[in-house]
């Protein structure tokens, strides 16, 4: 009768977080809001690696309190903690679930895996910020593309080259226009999706061991590449938007910017951030874009032993990358989502990587604070009506088990106390910033036929 009753409370709970936000996610006057202009703030996590654990490419996986698979585990342990948002990887993240292994020829066994998260997602009631390709890893990313295109001994043709322009084109198109296996609905048609990143942190191959006395002149680290990435998002954001205009597409990236921006000296590092090809109010003004996003790593940025090393006061560092970005999004008339932040906890007896397995005490001296002091930030942008309207911490442990992705190192696990003492109390706070009625927006209803043309109405339930 217990597990009855609990299985009961989980099913109530969430039908109830699923009726919360009528239609689709929207951007409004540099918030988001659903049909009727209430304020939908995008808290939540990144959850690497769903679909390997629904196909068992990710095995042994152990139990979890809630008695669940790890993507009801996942979508569960959201509701229950106040997190509305979901982003993951809308592909595989290694060569043994990868969506589209060669070009054009796609896995059915990853697409139907991506298929029953998005069902189960709808079901719970949490939004789903899904990428379309990986700037780093093997399965899905600009590397596959260059290999196909025969384009690998200059990779700045991803994005310039008409072919390799067309099968990423291709693909986009072949995701959206999915049909669901389980409920029946093209993922364009779906309200469970929030929005479509291009490519998880995209950039320019280049990574420089040195910038002074001069910057580098190989071809990867010159402007032209910038601008070609420039082109190539302006060109995939309005293919998206053109078969999916129900849904928003931003880029998916780090967000720093380019040397000759004005804002560069809010970068990380010694000057490298500024020739990646990335140019965030360049990238983000193009008409397609609807909201901005940056992720957040100090970790990496101002890593010792390499020549990104510079010193620096993190927490000033923090308030001005969130500050100065919050400004240029309100300066192109769009929300801002901290889409990525996280922090390295690591077994000082082990070593990095090397089974982390932190400590408690660790994990409450270093990444709660971390944590906090972001979640800080980003609760006093929001307070005084900022553009900065959410934040999504990585990474989701869904398998319970420190041990079996990246040993610990960035997984925040369920009964950690990052998740329990801070991302669950803080993410409240941030939801109880939202606005009831988002002031000038106009509802779903009062929009001009031309503005309501691409939604379509969900079709189909969601099965318990």
């Amino acid at each position: 009768m217990r597990a009855v009753a609990l299985l009961l409370a989980l099913l109530v709970g969430a039908q109830c977080a699923a009726g919360q936000w009528q239609g689709p996610i929207r951007a409004s006057n540099q918030k988001f809001v659903d049909d009727n202009c209430k304020e939908f703030v995008p808290v939540g996590m990144n959850a690497w690696m769903l679909l390997e654990t629904v196909v068992g490419t990710s095995n042994n996986l152990p139990n979890n309190p809630l008695g669940l698979n790890q993507v009801d585990f996942t979508m569960q342990a959201a509701v229950n903690n106040s997190q509305t948002t979901v982003r993951m990887f809308g592909h595989g993240v290694n060569s043994t679930m990868a969506l589209q292994p060669e070009q054009g020829v796609y896995n059915e066994s990853a697409f139907r895996a991506l298929d029953y998260v998005i069902d189960r997602a709808g079901f719970y009631g949490i939004k789903l910020i899904l990428t379309f390709g990986d700037q780093w890893n093997a399965a899905d990313s600009k590397t596959n593309y260059l290999v196909w295109g025969d384009a690998v001994n200059n990779t700045n043709l991803f994005f310039t080259s008409p072919l390799i322009q067309g099968f990423y084109m291709d693909h986009i198109t072949t995701v959206v226009n999915r049909n669901n296996t389980i409920t029946g609905v093209l993922y364009k048609d779906d309200p469970a999706i929030m929005a479509w990143d291009l490519m998880n942190e995209v950039r320019c191959e280049c990574f420089p061991q040195t910038l002074y006395p001069a910057y580098p002149t190989n071809v990867e680290c010159l402007p032209e590449c910038a601008d070609g990435l420039d082109n190539w998002v302006q060109m995939m954001a309005n293919h998206t938007k053109t078969i999916d205009p129900m849904h928003m597409v931003t880029v998916g990236y780090e967000g720093y910017w380019s040397k000759d921006d004005v804002r560069v000296q809010y970068n990380p590092g010694n000057g490298w951030a500024g020739i990646s090809g990335q140019d965030f109010t360049r990238n983000m003004g193009h008409a397609e874009i609807d909201f901005t996003g940056i992720h957040f790593w100090p970790d990496l940025w101002f890593a010792t032993g390499t020549q990104q090393q510079i010193t620096v006061d993190q927490q000033q560092f923090l308030s001005n990358w969130m500050t100065q970005h919050a400004q240029a999004a309100a300066e192109l008339g769009k929300p801002l989502i901290l889409e990525e932040f996280g922090k390295s906890v690591v077994n000082a007896n082990n070593g990095e990587g090397v089974s982390a397995n932190p400590a408690p005490g660790d994990i409450s001296s270093i990444r709660d604070s971390h944590f906090t002091s972001v979640y800080d930030e980003v609760n006093g942008a929001m307070t005084t009506g900022s553009a900065l309207r959410g934040a999504m911490w990585w990474e989701w442990d869904m398998t319970y088990d420190h041990s079996v992705i990246d040993h610990g190192e960035t997984q925040v696990a369920y009964l950690d106390s990052t998740f329990v003492d801070v991302i669950t109390p803080q993410s409240g706070k941030l939801l109880g910033l939202a606005a009831p009625t988002v002031e000038g927006c106009l509802k779903i209803n009062q929009l001009p036929p031309t503005a309501t043309a691409g939604r379509r109405l969900l079709s189909g339930g969601r099965r318990a």
